[in-house]
């Protein structure tokens, strides 16, 4: 009797291993295990003379204030293909955008960009998606 018992014990082990495992190779083949969050990358800008695409992450964005009362959004930008993302920061009213690695700089005197214009079209993507 007790050694049926342990022989049922072991055959459940065996069978709740193997399921486990199982799940687990059916999971990471299909990319459920072991992945970190899905970034958010949306399309924003196409410069279509030279064939780059703007993307920004939704996912890591961050709003603040200045002291004036500014609304700004910290937020990655990269282009499509690139794996890499470089900081940005958008003002939100006028839309002005601020990355160093792309070379972009605040416009003087607080214009912004102007909607259709790639810098004015990823400042307004980062601040109202």
């Amino acid at each position: 009797m007790l050694k049926h018992k342990l022989v049922e014990k072991t055959e459940l082990k065996m069978i709740k291993h193997s399921v486990i495992t199982s799940l687990f190779v059916a999971s990471s083949i299909l990319g459920i295990a072991g992945t970190a969050s899905a970034e958010n990358l949306v399309t924003v800008a196409v410069n279509e003379s030279e064939g780059i695409i703007y993307q920004i992450d939704l996912d890591n964005r961050s709003e603040y204030k200045t002291n004036s009362g500014w609304r700004h959004v910290k937020f990655w930008l990269s282009t499509k293909g690139d794996p890499r993302k470089h900081a940005a920061i958008a003002a939100c009213a006028p839309y002005d955008l601020q990355s160093p690695y792309y070379e972009w700089d605040w416009l003087p005197n607080g214009g912004g960009y102007p909607e259709g214009t790639i810098a004015g079209n990823i400042a307004r993507a980062a601040c109202n998606n």
